[in-house]
Parts: C-alpha cells; sequence; structure tokens
C-alpha cells in the first residue's frame, strides 16, 4: 500500500498531536472518560436504562401488555433517563467533552484555512464576520 503522507506531514502532525496531549483540555477528557468509565452507580442507572428500553419494545410488540405497565416502564425510563443526564459525572464528562471538541474543531479548522486560505463558518457566518462567500 502506498504512503500517502510524507514522513514530514508524519513528523508534524506527531508534534501536534504531542501538544494537544499536554493541553488541559486532553487530560480533562482522559479523565473524566476514566471516572465515566470506572462509575459503577452510572454505569448501573445507564444498564437499567437500556434494560428498560429493551422491555418497553417488547411491550410495545405483545399484544397481551397492559397500556399501564407500558406506561410504568414510559414512566421508569423517563426517571432514569433524568437521573444519568444530572449525575455530576455525566455531565462532567459532557463538559470536558464539549471542551476537547473545540479544541479538535479549531485545529481542523485552522489547518483547512491554512490549506485552503478560507475559514469554515457557521450556518449564520458568524464566525467568519460575513466573508465566507455565502449569500446573505
Amino acid at each position: 500500500m502506498n504512503e500517502i503522507l510524507t514522513p514530514e506531514m508524519k513528523e508534524l502532525i506527531a508534534k501536534l498531536g504531542e501538544l494537544v496531549k499536554a493541553d488541559n483540555r486532553c487530560h480533562a477528557i482522559e479523565a473524566a472518560i476514566d471516572e465515566y468509565e470506572h462509575c459503577d452507580e452510572l454505569n448501573s442507572l445507564i444498564a437499567e436504562y437500556n434494560a428498560q428500553q429493551n422491555v418497553l419494545a417488547d411491550a410495545y410488540g405483545k399484544s397481551d401488555v397492559s397500556d399501564e405497565l407500558r406506561e410504568t416502564v414510559k414512566n421508569r425510563i423517563d426517571e432514569l433517563y433524568d437521573a444519568v443526564t444530572t449525575h455530576p459525572v455525566y455531565t462532567a464528562y459532557l463538559e470536558a467533552k464539549q471542551a476537547f471538541d473545540e479544541l479538535t474543531n479549531e485545529i481542523f479548522a485552522e489547518l483547512q484555512f491554512v490549506i485552503t486560505g478560507s475559514r469554515p463558518c457557521s450556518h449564520n457566518c458568524s464566525s467568519c464576520h460575513s466573508d465566507c462567500g455565502h449569500q446573505h
């Protein structure tokens, strides 16, 4: 298989990777993922949520299941969803992921700018100050 990247490109990418790995946002997402994966309480909530989703799907496939039982399962799913999405470990993970995603998105945008000379913008063009070529 032919190499696509030159050795120089690989070297520069490795240096960029080292800078990203040294960034606090990278450390934060790694720590948040580790905590998320090892939080027994959160993982139990997620496992029950998934199991209840399966129960509800099965209940809809059977005509002999009462609407009351379906509603009970739906209510439990809603409770579990709220418990998961408000759990401190989950919210810390989301915050760290958002910060890390912003970093990597900015890296990709800067690379695109260096290559093409133009910056990507959002649909409302607020990031490019209307200098993106979109019809306004």
